[in-house]
């Protein structure tokens, strides 16, 4: 009975009190049109990506995020336009919020080797939760199948802002993006639960040690970092990716060891291991990773989290194949 009282008074603090935070992706690199707009179209021709993530499944109801996009190059008008759909599902209430964004993005040349471009996102997000598998209060009280106290809401749907930066060159990229321009209230119980702005700052140096005949690398070694805040948090993915001709292995470390919340809470969160493989052709590339838990509730209760991502590129004609974009996929950086 204790336990069912304490589930209750978790989901009571949980709407009443959580403010909302942003998911995220251990496999950044490749999610990039959630990661920045001004990736938009940063490709041959088409673009498609899906990827899953299931963080903590050894928790009961953890978090599970679904994301699918698509981007074009607009090669013509030095542009890029792209959009996504991403849901994030978590816990025993199925608490769902849903994205839909569109993405332009525009590259202004600075010299023969290195482009800058903007990036702008517009877009919605839908909230909603069920409180059908909840226990309350007064069910344990009375035995009750039925709570009187479970709070029926409405989905809340509202409108959202972004915008990015991105300097990119063959052997390094730097970006910066801004999400929740709007800070929309995204409240389910009629409070005030603002959106807050999530800022991101990431980027990537490549070291190239052979190429193919096309002139396209082949064997390199890349440095990425990742590196977000939002409200009071901050969190930071570095690691670094080897690529050797249709392999690529990585490792990633999430956290920030110099930086506490609380006394005796070090914030060092996970280390993760990527294995990504592609077509000769560079066509279709896949990528899992791997996050295994170093914070206070350890792997063994967690089961870390695991995620994949698949990538197709679509490009016909002679200059198309000419392109050489630098972020393409987790295999490209």
């Amino acid at each position: 009975m204790k336990k069912y009282f304490y589930i209750s008074v978790f989901f009571s603090f949980l709407f009443n009190n959580l403010k909302s935070q942003d998911l995220q992706f251990t496999q950044f690199n490749s999610t990039v049109q959630y990661l920045n707009p001004a990736f938009s179209g940063l490709t041959k021709e088409h673009r498609f990506l899906a990827a899953y993530r299931n963080q903590w499944p050894g928790i009961k109801k953890s978090f599970v995020n679904y994301m699918v996009a698509y981007d074009y190059n607009l090669l013509r008008y030095n542009s890029g336009i792209g959009g996504y759909v991403l849901q994030d599902v978590a816990g025993t209430s199925n608490l769902t919020n849903t994205q839909v964004n569109l993405n332009y993005a525009y590259s202004l040349a600075l010299n023969d080797k290195i482009d800058l471009r903007g990036g702008l996102q517009v877009g919605f997000q839908q909230k909603k939760y069920s409180a059908t598998n909840l226990v309350f209060n007064d069910q344990l009280i009375t035995g009750a199948s039925v709570s009187q106290d479970a709070v029926t809401a409405s989905p809340v749907s509202v409108f959202d802002l972004g915008a990015g930066l991105l300097l990119n060159a063959e052997s390094f990229w730097f970006g910066f993006s801004a999400k929740h321009l709007t800070q929309p209230n995204v409240s389910l119980v009629g409070g005030n639960e603002v959106l807050p702005l999530l800022m991101s700052a990431h980027g990537a140096y490549k070291i190239i040690f052979a190429r193919n005949e096309g002139d396209a690398p082949s064997q390199y070694l890349s440095f990425l970092f990742n590196y977000r805040h939002q409200s009071v948090h901050d969190q930071l993915d570095f690691g670094a990716q080897y690529f050797h001709k249709i392999v690529s292995f990585g490792v990633w470390y999430r956290g920030i060891p110099v930086k506490t919340y609380n006394p005796g809470y070090t914030n060092s969160e996970s280390i993760a291991a990527l294995i990504g493989v592609e077509q000769l052709d560079g066509k279709l590339k896949i990528c899992y990773s791997y996050d295994y838990t170093i914070s206070k509730l350890t792997s063994k209760n967690t089961s870390g989290a695991h995620e994949i991502s698949v990538i197709y590129e679509l490009y016909q004609g002679k200059a198309r194949k000419k392109i050489k974009p630098t972020i393409s996929t987790p295999m490209k950086f």
